[in-house]
C-alpha cells in the first residue's frame, strides 16, 4: 500500500513541449500526524475527527501518519503512513506536498515543523493538554522548544489549565483556542422502560441515592452515610449495588439484625414504603438505578478496594450526580474532568458522604452537578466538531506554498 499511496501523492509533473492536455490537478492533502509516547491514547479522537472530515469534504484528500504499530479505524478513502517510513522530513513534504500539517496531542517533531515553515506549509497542534511532571510539576516540561511552539499556526487543547503554561511558552494568545476533550459519546446504558416507569412510580416521593459497585470494606461507611441522611431525610431510601452480587443473602440477613428494613431485587423485586436498604444485586441493571438514583457514590472511591470499578461517565450520561473519594484508580483523567466542570462532588469519609447525600438531595443542587456532567459526556463529539472547523479555517487561510 505504501508503494501506490507513494505514487498517488507524488507532485503532478509539468507538462511537456507540445503537451495538448496539462494534468489534472492533484485534490488538497491534509496530512494528519499522531506521534509520540501517548499515539495510541490519542488515536481514538484523532480517528472521530478524520472521519467527520472525510465525511465534510470529501474533496479534499487526507493522509495520516502513526506508528505501525497502533490500531486507527480509517475510512477507505483515506490513506495511512507508519512514522517508521516516514524518512527525510524535506523529502516527505516533497513527496506529499501537504496543504496543512496537523499535529495530533503534544508531540512536536522539530525536523517537521522546520521543513514545513521553510515552505510555506502551517502546521498546528490539536488536542493537546498539559501534564504534570511529578518530578518538575511543570506542565509541559517535555516541550523545551519555544521557537517550535511560536511556528505554530493554531493551537487546540483539551482544556482552560493548558492555556497559561502556552501563553508562558510564547504561543500567541490569537493563536491558542480551547477545543475540548475528543471522543465519541459512549452508548448511555439501557434499561427496561417498563422496569423504570414502575419503579419511578414507586420511589418518586422519597429521596433515593445509589451506591454503585460497594466492596466489602466500604459496607460500614455507606451504612454511616446513609444514617447520617437520614437525620436530614427520614424516608431516604439507599439502593446498595454490592462489588460482589453473591454476598447479597448474608446482606440481608446482617442489615436486618442491625434493625434496617432490607428488601432484595432477587427476593422482593421492588422496594416497599418501610424499606431503607435496597439490595440491587443484579449487575446488569445499573442503567436502571442511575436513572432512578439522582444521586450516585461511585464505590470503592474511599477505599480502592473495587477489583472492577465503574466509569463516573455511566451515571454522569443518564442525570445522576457523581459523589467520589479520593482513590480514583483507573478513571482519575473522567473524575478531573467531572471535577474541572462542577459535575462531581468529592467526599473523603462517612460522614461527608452522608452530608453530600443529603445536601444533593435538594432537586436544585442535584441537577445543576447532572446537568454539568451530561454536558461533559457529551461534550467529546462537539469538541471534535470544533477541531475540524479549526482544520478547515487553517486549511482555507493557507498561503501558496513555495517550492521545496
Amino acid at each position: 500500500m505504501l508503494q501506490s499511496a507513494s505514487k498517488w501523492f507524488r507532485r503532478a509533473s509539468a507538462p511537456e513541449a507540445g503537451e495538448e492536455h496539462p494534468p489534472t490537478p492533484k485534490a488538497p492533502l491534509i496530512c494528519l500526524r499522531i506521534g509520540g509516547e501517548d499515539a495510541a491514547a490519542l488515536a481514538p479522537g484523532a480517528a472521530l475527527v478524520i472521519a467527520r472530515l472525510a465525511r465534510q469534504r470529501p474533496d479534499l484528500r487526507l493522509l495520516v501518519a502513526l506508528p505501525e504499530e497502533v490500531e486507527i479505524a480509517l475510512p477507505e478513502t483515506v490513506e495511512r503512513r507508519n512514522l517508521q517510513d516516514e524518512g527525510s522530513p524535506k523529502a516527505l513534504l516533497r513527496q506529499v506536498s501537504p496543504d496543512l500539517v496537523v499535529l495530533f496531542g503534544n508531540d512536536l517533531p522539530g525536523a517537521l515543523i522546520k521543513a514545513a515553515d521553510r515552505a510555506d506549509v502551517p502546521v498546528m497542534m490539536v488536542d493537546v493538554q498539559a501534564a504534570t511532571n511529578a518530578a518538575r510539576k511543570q506542565p509541559f516540561s517535555g516541550f523545551g522548544k519555544p521557537p517550535l511552539l511560536r511556528r505554530m499556526a493554531r493551537v487546540m487543547v483539551r482544556d482552560q489549565a493548558s492555556v497559561t503554561p502556552l501563553l508562558q511558552l510564547g504561543v500567541e494568545p490569537c493563536r491558542l483556542e480551547v477545543g475540548g476533550v475528543l471522543g465519541q459519546p459512549a452508548e448511555p446504558l439501557r434499561c427496561s422502560e417498563a422496569e423504570r416507569v414502575s419503579m419511578a412510580a414507586l420511589t418518586r416521593t422519597r429521596p433515593v441515592w445509589l451506591a454503585a459497585e460497594v466492596p466489602a470494606e466500604e459496607m460500614a461507611s455507606i451504612l454511616a452515610a446513609q444514617e447520617r441522611a437520614q437525620h436530614h431525610a427520614h424516608r431516604m431510601l439507599l439502593i446498595l449495588a454490592p462489588e460482589d452480587p453473591e454476598s447479597a443473602c448474608a446482606l440481608v440477613e446482617d442489615l436486618t439484625a442491625r434493625g434496617l428494613a432490607v428488601a432484595s431485587r432477587s427476593v422482593e423485586g421492588e422496594p416497599e414504603d418501610e424499606t431503607e436498604v435496597f439490595l440491587a444485586d443484579d449487575p446488569g441493571e445499573y442503567g436502571l438505578w442511575y436513572r432512578i438514583a439522582p444521586v450516585t457514590y461511585m464505590g470503592g472511591t474511599l477505599t480502592g478496594g473495587t477489583a472492577q470499578p465503574r466509569s463516573p461517565f455511566e451515571p454522569a450520561a443518564l442525570g445522576s450526580a457523581v459523589l467520589h473519594g479520593p482513590k480514583t484508580g483507573a478513571y482519575t483523567a473522567e473524575y478531573a474532568r467531572l471535577g474541572e466542570a462542577r459535575a462531581a462532588r468529592a467526599i473523603h469519609d462517612a460522614i461527608s458522604l452522608g452530608e453530600a447525600v443529603a445536601d444533593l438531595m435538594s432537586p436544585d443542587r442535584a441537577a445543576v452537578l447532572a446537568h454539568n456532567a451530561w454536558a461533559v459526556t457529551s461534550g467529546g463529539a462537539a469538541a471534535a466538531e470544533a477541531v475540524v472547523r479549526a482544520i478547515l479555517g487553517e486549511y482555507e487561510g493557507a498561503k501558496p506554498r513555495k517550492e521545496t
